[in-house]
């Protein structure tokens, strides 16, 4: 599926660059046709050297001046200065200052059309490699795309997981509420009963006071009585001889 989409746009850039190249080309005009229909001349432009010819550079307008480059190759960009009366001669100067004149006739104003295709070819193969490229990336996206597929699958699993435990943890918790309010609910009761006891307590060792007590006062008591009785006693029995005759 990537070579597939990879040949089309190739296939796309290809389309683009040849159309591109046609209507450059059907635009384009040498400067011997501009000149003759009167366009304008603008010194310090840049033009080329026609197709498939090696133009030599002179120090002066004509064919006996010394020659000062022996051939500047097709596509070659120069600067233009004008052209003498004739229209024969124009004067330029290379790109690496070499100032001279060469005929006029081999320049033109817009970009050759081997140089155009030369263009058009070398930025074909650059879209060929950005498309490569591209396509390569693709498929590594592609890929990632699957791999982040796989990980969220199991990111969906744990997570699936996780709320079971924490439901667990929930359940848990709130038996842990429950347990912990019963105990508390308990201690409460535990504290209360102890404190009734205290008390229980507390008033058995009252009631035990008191009955030691009345214990206490019984036996005094009983002693009052004792020594009542004995000291009584004996008075009355005199007494009762007394009339009976005992003496």
């Amino acid at each position: 599926m990537g070579s597939f989409k990879a040949a089309i746009v190739k296939s796309m850039v290809a389309i683009t660059l040849v159309a591109a190249f046609i209507a450059s080309a059907a635009q384009g005009q040498p400067e011997a046709d501009a000149n003759a229909s009167g366009a304008a001349v603008i010194e310090g432009e840049t033009r080329y050297i026609t197709d498939l010819i090696f133009t030599p550079v002179r120090t002066g307008p004509g064919g006996d001046y010394r020659i000062v480059n022996k051939g500047l190759p097709s596509g070659t960009s120069v600067t233009y200065f004008g052209t003498t009366d004739d229209g024969v001669w124009a004067e330029v100067e290379t790109r690496g200052g070499t100032r001279g004149y060469l005929r006029a006739q081999y320049l033109q104003t817009e970009t050759p059309r081997a140089t155009q295709i030369n263009t058009l070819q070398s930025q074909l193969a650059q879209s060929n490699e950005r498309a490569e490229r591209l396509s390569a990336e693709l498929n590594d996206v592609q890929a990632r795309l699957t791999s982040i597929s796989s990980e969220a699958g199991s990111a969906e699993q744990v997570l699936s997981d996780t709320q079971a435990e924490l439901a667990e943890i929930k359940r848990i918790s709130s038996n842990a509420m429950q347990l912990d309010q019963l105990t508390k609910e308990l201690s409460a009761k535990i504290e209360n009963v102890t404190s009734q006891n205290d008390l229980l307590l507390l008033e058995n060792a009252r009631l035990g006071d008191r009955v030691a007590s009345n214990q206490r006062l019984e036996g005094v008591l009983f002693l009052v009585a004792g020594i009542v009785i004995a000291l009584v006693l004996p008075r009355l029995t005199a007494k009762r001889r007394r009339p009976g005759g005992w003496r």
